[in-house]
């Protein structure tokens, strides 16, 4: 999805005051829908998906799915109706790794600090506001991309020093960590730890490491000013010739050429 998200071009943008129900029951459309409640919270239903959504979550629904909603009290949200392509401008669908459906952020600081900045835009005309519109509306999609990824690195190991052991990675993924230091706290060899993680998580334990560590230094690179040194400090690394190295090996891209493709 993080590969994609980048072609996601705004069509329409609505924000609302408080109402006491939507427009319409239901609607199609022919492009991507993102739909997510402020105030108040609403029954949906897409496909063979239905639930109820509130503040911290939103909907994704692809074209031509027919999307039911209803209001279980007064609601205010935003819709936005958004073309999404890949490198070839062929219209991506949902898939394996394009989620759709309800998403539920655990990011709730960086979805809520998002959303203050959405709702300066409530009742506001689009023209003018166009490109920061875009700019929201790739950082949701980011946002989404990140639950999803994290979604796949849940640990689901039943092997009790592996689940500690990605429990600490978790805790200090931000900090110098070593696969000596890991090995050590699980009482096995480097060898035997690294093969006994693999088997049980799918990934090497630096590779594990490095994909949580990549995340926020995409998500700093995006949403702060902050040089590539003080980047590298805060995602673990010592310098950042090292975070660069990473990076590009990561992504087939440097920081600083993704920061200036890819930021608004």
């Amino acid at each position: 999805m993080l590969d994609t998200i980048f072609q996601a071009s705004l069509v329409r943008w609505y924000n609302t005051s408080i109402k006491r129900s939507f427009m319409l029951a239901e609607d199609t459309y022919e492009n991507w829908v993102l739909l997510a409640a402020d105030d108040g919270s609403f029954l949906y239903r897409m496909g063979n998906e239905e639930g109820r959504t509130k503040f911290g979550e939103l909907l994704l629904c692809p074209p031509g799915v027919t999307l039911y909603r209803q209001a279980l009290e007064p609601i205010s949200f935003l819709f936005i109706e958004f073309r999404w392509t890949d490198a070839d401008n062929r219209p991506i669908m949902s898939g394996p790794d394009v989620s759709s459906g309800k998403v539920s952020f655990q990011r709730i600081d960086h979805y809520s600090a998002t959303f203050s900045r959405i709702r300066e835009f409530a009742d506001s005309s689009i023209k003018g506001q166009f490109a920061y519109k875009q700019h929201l509306l790739t950082d949701l999609l980011y946002l989404c991309a990140a639950e999803q990824l994290d979604k796949t690195t849940q640990i689901t190991t039943t092997d009790p020093v592996i689940r500690a052991a990605v429990r600490h990675i978790h805790n200090h993924a931000y900090e110098p960590l070593s696969l000596k230091l890991l090995s050590d706290q699980a009482s096995l060899s480097q060898s035997q730890f690294s093969r006994r993680f693999q088997a049980a998580m799918g990934v090497s334990p630096i590779v594990y490491l490095t994909a949580i560590r990549m995340r926020k230094a995409q998500s700093l690179l995006l949403n702060t000013e902050l040089t590539l040194e003080a980047v590298a400090q805060q995602c673990g690394y010592q310098n950042g010739f090292y975070l660069s190295r990473v990076f590009s090996n990561t992504y087939s891209m440097s920081p600083s050429a993704f920061r200036k493709a890819y930021r608004i």
